[in-house]
């Protein structure tokens, strides 16, 4: 059995997230920073993937009971439509055009939102409550050594906004988290469940787990294994992940409880 080439490149050229980087530290925003102590609060991280729409009514559930929820991306406005204000939004992709995610943002929620982004998405967040997000990407240390005023926290050990929002609801003191919308695959031929143009028509390839077979993108298979290295790190410290809904990453999380076939082929 070979596992499946993931042919995975950014988006972005490291320059210009550099340059970013820069220009974003320049602004008076709050830097991220964690928590010292536990929060007893469950937190809820949606995606946009398809399975969203079936499994709402849960999601929904737990936010009346005090759940928290972080929205990614195009579920903001997805989520505020369906009645619920998200009380995080957690942005990583540097592309100018993501600014469409933030047309109708609110005074409630907290925008976590990282430095590599086009300063458009700051634009658009003026006024509103943002913590800057410094991830590990290329020259951002050197970029940052010498600060000394700030709180500087670079994370890293991933490659998609969901798997950072995991990280920084960890570093906020969550120790059980639901992970909504985030499939890692097709469903039929949708890719997300609200229009995304910039997905369509990017390269499909097949992945396996225990014989069943799942349609996926070479990025939705690496967060996949991106998601197999943080899971491991966050039981280590008694964090519980729930993957709601179906998909390959669903798949995974269930295949973790047997080591010998935890493999994406």
């Amino acid at each position: 059995m070979v596992d499946a080439v993931l042919d995975v490149f950014g988006n972005t050229f490291p320059g210009v997230m550099l340059g970013n980087v820069e220009l974003s530290c320049k602004r008076q925003l709050s830097w991220f920073d964690f928590n010292e102590e536990s929060n007893e609060e469950s937190i809820c991280i949606v995606g946009g993937a398809p399975s969203l729409d079936d499994s709402f009514p849960q999601l929904k559930a737990r936010y009346k009971n005090g759940a928290q929820v972080w929205s990614m991306n195009g579920t903001y406005d997805w989520l505020v439509e369906r009645g619920i204000v998200p009380d995080g939004h957690v942005m990583l992709d540097a592309r100018p055009e993501n600014v469409r995610f933030l047309q109708h943002p609110r005074k409630e929620t907290q925008f976590y939102i990282a430095s590599q982004c086009d300063p458009c998405i700051f634009d658009a967040l003026e006024g509103f409550k943002v913590d800057l997000v410094h991830v590990n990407t290329e020259g951002v240390y050197e970029y940052l050594e010498s600060e000394r005023e700030r709180p500087v926290h670079l994370v890293g050990g991933f490659t998609t906004v969901g798997m950072l929002a995991m990280v920084l609801a960890k570093l906020k003191g969550y120790r059980r988290i639901y992970l909504f919308g985030m499939d890692s695959s097709y469903s039929d031929d949708k890719h997300h469940v609200y229009e995304q143009e910039s997905n369509d028509g990017e390269n499909v390839i097949t992945a396996t787990i225990h014989e069943t077979k799942y349609r996926a993108a070479p990025w939705m298979c690496q967060q996949v294994r991106d998601f197999q290295n943080l899971a491991r790190k966050f039981a280590q410290e008694d964090v519980v992940i729930e993957v709601c809904g179906p998909g390959l990453l669903h798949a995974m999380a269930k295949a973790m409880t047997f080591p010998s076939t935890e493999r994406i082929q």
